[in-house]
């Protein structure tokens, strides 16, 4: 799930970039401060989350966490839907971004 999370926040700054390269027009084009601050937010958040990844993988092989009555079929559904979920509110979000002329 994490690493679901983890994908799906990165499709924001993907979008953003993509966007400005290929429809924004000019280059040159400065980026306003408000998305600069949203960006960088997700990158430390991105990071957070590649940090905590050995963490959870040490957890999981040690067992903690465990629960034999959870068939593997639904923490495979949530990865999806968390995947789908925020990857579909980070891209809409970055295409009906508004820029602060």
């Amino acid at each position: 799930s994490l690493f679901a999370i983890l994908g799906a926040s990165s499709l924001f700054n993907t979008a953003k970039i993509l966007q400005r390269e290929f429809f924004g027009g000019a280059v040159d084009d400065v980026m306003s401060e408000k998305l600069a601050e949203r960006m960088l937010k997700i990158v430390n958040g991105e990071l957070l989350a590649m940090a905590s990844i050995p963490l959870m993988a040490t957890l999981m092989s040690r067992g903690i966490g465990y629960n034999e009555s959870i068939p593997w079929q639904i923490g495979a559904g949530v990865t999806g839907f968390l995947f789908v979920g925020l990857g579909g509110k980070y891209v809409v979000e970055a295409i009906t971004w508004k820029e602060d002329v």
